[in-house]
């Protein structure tokens, strides 16, 4: 019987998942993993008070930035002092243009949210690898640094369109918070700023020809292109 003991908050949606069955499976000799479901309003995984993960899929991340959710749930993130996002699945399907939404664009938010919203990524190809992930996190927290409980909760809020906005502009390359809180000053909506022209981009404060040449390819750009600047 194992002398030692990690527990595993997982959410009621995650029992669809197979994470749960690989995460109880991995009990061995020394470390027993306890396993309680719960309805988490934020994240699908509770390790501590500090810790909590969200798990996407790839087809759930496509999902999520197609209708918008990815903003919110990020915003949801950044309530908890250590938030991971961890994104499931075979990656050489967005390398190889066999995803819904183009390569860059999944690239670029994976940036962003590692560095604007330093939010750890990590990446794993399969639930049994994700199940090892989340194991090997508990007892590096847990176990090495005693904190076992789970008092804290998080509750979810909608994102106004205003960050939503502001979001978008983000995940632009070369354009962080600062820059697009600038250029939304300027131009007060996301669609003026598509039909301005290089010209007028560059009368925002440090949104140089370069950047703004970019930012104007990827509004006017047709989808499946794959010419890059």
């Amino acid at each position: 019987m194992s002398s030692k003991k990690i527990t595993v908050v997982c959410d009621q949606r995650e029992l669809a998942s197979q994470v749960i069955l690989e995460l109880r499976n991995l009990k061995s000799e020394e470390v027993d993993v306890c396993v309680t479901l719960e309805q988490l309003k934020v994240g699908d995984y509770q390790i501590t008070n500090e810790i909590v993960i969200e798990r996407k899929t790839l087809s759930d991340l496509e999902a999520s930035i197609i209708d918008g959710r990815i903003f919110s749930q990020l915003q949801d993130l950044l309530k908890i002092p250590k938030p991971c996002l961890i994104i499931e699945g075979d990656f050489n399907l967005i390398k190889n243009n066999k995803s819904r939404i183009n390569k860059n664009a999944i690239i670029s938010l994976i940036t962003t949210i590692g560095l604007n919203y330093k939010i750890p990524v990590f990446f794993t190809k399969n639930q049994k690898e994700t199940a090892e992930y989340l194991y090997i996190i508990s007892k590096r927290e847990q176990l090495g640094n005693g904190n076992r409980s789970f008092k804290v909760r998080y509750s979810k809020t909608k994102m106004n369109f205003s960050k939503r906005q502001l979001f978008i502009l983000e995940s632009f390359p070369d354009i962080g918070p600062t820059l697009a809180k600038s250029i939304l000053n300027h131009f007060k909506t996301i669609k003026n700023v598509a039909n301005a022209s290089v010209e007028d981009l560059q009368k925002v404060s440090k949104l140089g020809p370069k950047t703004a040449t970019k930012l104007k390819y990827l509004f006017e750009r047709t989808f499946g292109d794959c010419k890059e600047l």
